[in-house]
């Protein structure tokens, strides 16, 4: 567990959302991969943000374009007024610390595991990749970079915290604005102006109602009904004056199965009959920010199958390892989705400690995890599956 302990003394707060970044701990990852015998390489995504990938080469000649790729993130979420965050402690089997759960452990597991892979397997019929990605707590602009720039791997393991269940399935999101159009005026006479806020009041009731009782009556066989929410709401500039502007903040998160594109149309034609039905609310939205489609993998591909059968090797049936699907989104709408690569999410931890004030991770998970990911990489490159 000492390497995990490092790992998360490292402060990579996501530097968009107000920390240090991701370059000490990349640096990390590298020295990691030099002292190793791995291949290193870094791949500037922004100013000072770079993804860093560890790649252990195949070294049978029939190894040509077989890749098993590891997708782990750098960055974890700020930890703003929280006490030593980044000092990692240990009670028991938990470690706490801001990332130790999501998703340090995780990166741990990956590179003690691809260690001993150099180690103690000579002969590899294909290479393992771990790819290190900046941002994913941001915008995922890390592995979007990774897959614009051509990446391509037989099959992927996306290291998040499911408990080591292997999940083949999750949510995709849509992000954006809606904004209404007022006037603004003194409020001593507010009959003058055009309260932007009570038209938003309008626009969220009106979305509500209907988009609620929609979207609950749409089903996938591994996860709950899409969901709609309103995340910020901001209006106004003075107490005494009339706003002529509010905006909200929307968080759709879609099922795998939903296209981006419908799902704002469905928005814009609410909108639309708002419109019609009460002349005075004047809303726009705004084009989304964020626009990404689930995972819908299959639950009998080869890859599943070896993760299935490394999950019973080395839990010994303590875990479930059926095929699962989990309601918040990972890189794997990147490799998956447009990349088209098999993925599949699994790492140690629960995902209900991510982003906590007390964040922490079993390191009994971590410890099997990675067997976990020591009997997929070794069952690949040894030619058990494709």
């Amino acid at each position: 567990m000492d390497l995990l302990a490092r790992l998360v003394s490292i402060d990579s707060a996501n530097s968009s959302m107000g920390g240090p970044g991701e370059a000490d701990l990349a640096a990390e990852i590298a020295s990691f991969g030099h002292s190793h015998g791995l291949v290193v390489a870094t791949d500037e995504v922004l100013p000072d943000r770079s993804n860093v990938s560890l790649t252990l080469p195949g070294t049978t000649g029939t190894h040509a374009g077989r890749r098993l790729l590891f997708d782990l993130h750098l960055d974890t979420v700020p930890h703003i007024g929280i006490p030593n965050a980044t000092v990692p402690r240990i009670d028991g089997d938990r470690m706490w610390g801001r990332g130790t759960c999501d998703t340090k452990g995780a990166l741990a597991a990956a590179l003690v595991a691809v260690g001993r892979l150099a180690r103690e397997v000579a002969e590899r019929d294909g290479e393992v990749m771990l790819l290190f990605t900046v941002d994913e707590e941001y915008l995922k602009r890390g592995v979007a970079h990774a897959v614009a720039g051509g990446l391509n791997a037989t099959a992927a393991i996306v290291g998040e915290p499911t408990s080591l269940r292997p999940i083949v399935a999750h949510k995709g999101a849509v992000r954006f604005r809606i904004v209404t159009h007022g006037r603004a005026a003194h409020t001593s006479k507010p009959e003058n102006g055009d309260n932007a806020i009570h038209q938003m009041v309008e626009v969220i009731d009106w979305l509500r109602e209907r988009g609620e009782p929609a979207l609950s009556m749409r089903g996938h066989p591994r996860l709950t009904p899409p969901t709609f929410t309103i995340g910020t709401i901001s209006g106004g500039v003075g107490v005494n004056i009339v706003p002529d502007r509010c905006v909200i903040d929307i968080d759709r998160r879609t099922l795998p199965t939903e296209d981006p594109a419908a799902v704002l149309a469905e928005i814009d034609g609410w909108l639309a009959d708002l419109m019609r039905a009460r002349p005075g609310v004047k809303a726009t939205r705004e084009d989304p920010y964020i626009s990404e489609r689930g995972l819908d993998g299959p639950v009998d591909g080869s890859l599943v199958v070896a993760v299935q059968s490394a999950v019973a090797k080395v839990t010994g049936g303590s875990v479930d390892a059926t095929p699962d699907g989990v309601p918040y989104g990972t890189d794997a709408t990147h490799l998956w989705g447009l990349a088209g690569i098999p993925t599949v999410v699994i790492g140690p931890g629960d995902i209900a400690q991510a982003h906590t004030i007390d964040e922490w991770v079993d390191l009994n998970d971590v410890r099997q995890c990675t067997e976990v990911y020591y009997e997929v990489m070794r069952s690949f490159v040894q030619g058990e599956w494709s």
